[in-house]
């Protein structure tokens, strides 16, 4: 998936240089200091931050008095308290969370108490199909018929809603629901002037499935159909990507996309909404 996660990001930005150039340009002015990312025992966020060309700093400890706007939080067996306390106080002063897995029994839940908790059971490894609501982050990337495939790693952590009236579901999976009764694949709510976002299993996903002969499809099928390109912009990735259509099929290109998308709007929105906050007195 390492060659699908690179083109994915030339995709994402190829996308948004057509569709979106304002939101391309906030992108490319985000600076170091604003994103941080605590390295995890699994998932790698920042892989993919480097491919999108968004620069951050590593900070296992998070430090007492970083800048950082928005703080990704990798999936970990383990957190250090002082860790999760002073994530918890930044987001509380307006900072946004993104985390993933194993930091929901681990990290939210001491840090969001009432929120979001570890459903008690695990995963198989396997690959999910992800419905998305129609405004969530994923919805510039969605096509109908041809739903999104999310790995979840063995022993991934299915998310148990505890306050419905406050936590939104981004998206959803109906095997998810099956399998054990908790379909959120991706959560977020509002916690105190910040945000936080989860997702169940990992950003950098390791594998895809062609469940249908439209995921076997060339990866070009979902740069035009999911990423609405043009086709000097798809010819532009294929380029920048050193592949041809067939290296790659929908599945992959998708599930790489859907999940550099993903990491793109967090960034975005959240940088945006801080730069927006009025000043603290």
């Amino acid at each position: 998936m390492e060659l699908a996660y690179t083109v994915g990001a030339i995709a994402v930005r190829q996308r948004l240089a057509e569709q979106a150039p304002a939101a391309l340009a906030s992108l490319d002015r985000i600076e170091a200091n604003e994103v941080s990312v605590c390295p995890g025992s699994y998932d790698h966020v920042e892989r993919i931050l480097e491919r999108l060309q968004i620069p951050f700093r590593l900070q296992p400890n998070g430090a007492k008095n970083s800048p950082a706007k928005l703080a990704f939080v990798n999936c970990s067996n383990s957190y250090n308290q002082k860790l999760i306390q002073r994530l918890r106080d930044r987001v509380q002063d307006g900072m946004w969370l993104v985390s993933s897995d194993w930091a929901l029994g681990h990290f939210l839940q001491q840090a969001f108490p009432g929120m979001v908790a570890h459903k008690g059971r695990v995963s198989g490894d396997e690959v999910v199909s992800v419905e998305a609501s129609l405004d969530s982050l994923w919805s510039n990337v969605v096509v109908l018929g041809a739903d999104p495939q999310w790995w979840l790693e063995g022993s991934s952590h299915p998310i148990n809603i505890l306050n419905p009236d406050k936590v939104t579901v981004e998206s959803a999976s109906h095997e998810l629901l099956v399998r054990y009764n908790a379909p959120a694949v991706a959560v977020r709510f509002d916690w105190g002037a910040g945000h936080v976002f989860h997702v169940v299993s990992h950003f950098w996903c390791r594998r895809s499935r062609t469940p249908t002969a439209r995921h076997r499809g060339p990866c070009t099928d979902f740069l035009q159909a999911g990423m609405k390109l043009s086709e000097a912009g798809i010819a532009t990735v294929l380029e920048k990507g050193g592949i041809q259509p067939d290296t790659l099929n929908f599945a992959e290109m998708q599930t790489a996309a859907t999940s550099t998308e993903l990491i793109a709007q967090l960034c975005i929105q959240a940088i945006s909404a801080h730069r927006t906050m009025p000043a603290r007195v």
